[in-house]
């Protein structure tokens, strides 16, 4: 009997992928992922196909799904992020949220740019290597990182 929940599918490729990369790499990954399936959905929808609304509702689920993972992990208190950027990541992941309520409310193939153009900005991002200095000072204990606020 062959597993068809599209979640265990993503579940499983999140694993094959998380062992093969490092977690900045395998998260851009996804969202990459997540924003092809979501072009290629508006792309037929701007070429006039039906598009069940079952798959239109898996897909804008998926997406969401990262998003929901992204926040998690904004709110876990050990991570090595400034509450700033968590704080904007959280931010964005909730527009994400609206807009994707948006597109179920009125299913325009212009809406899905937005969704598309956020998961892959984002993906660049985290595809890009901190510096030395960027790594080393979100990485050090808060009392260092202060100090050294301080000092600049």
């Amino acid at each position: 009997m062959s597993n068809k929940n599209p979640y265990s599918q993503a579940a499983g490729a999140y694993v094959k992928i998380a062992t093969a990369t490092d977690q900045r790499t395998m998260e851009a990954t996804v969202l990459l992922q997540a924003a092809q399936k979501l072009e290629d959905l508006a792309r037929r929808l701007q070429d006039g196909e039906k598009v069940r609304l079952e798959e239109l509702g898996e897909i804008l689920n998926h997406n969401q799904k990262l998003w929901q993972l992204f926040v998690s992990d904004m709110d876990n208190p050990d991570h090595h992020l400034p509450q700033d950027l968590r704080n904007n990541v959280a931010s964005l992941a909730f527009f994400v949220f609206k807009h994707t309520q948006d597109i179920l409310v009125e299913t325009l193939p212009e809406k899905f740019q937005v969704l598309i153009n956020i998961n892959r900005c984002i993906a660049a991002g985290l595809m890009k290597k901190p510096d030395a200095a960027t790594a080393a000072k979100h990485t050090q204990a808060p009392e260092a990182k202060m100090v050294s606020d301080n000092i600049a």
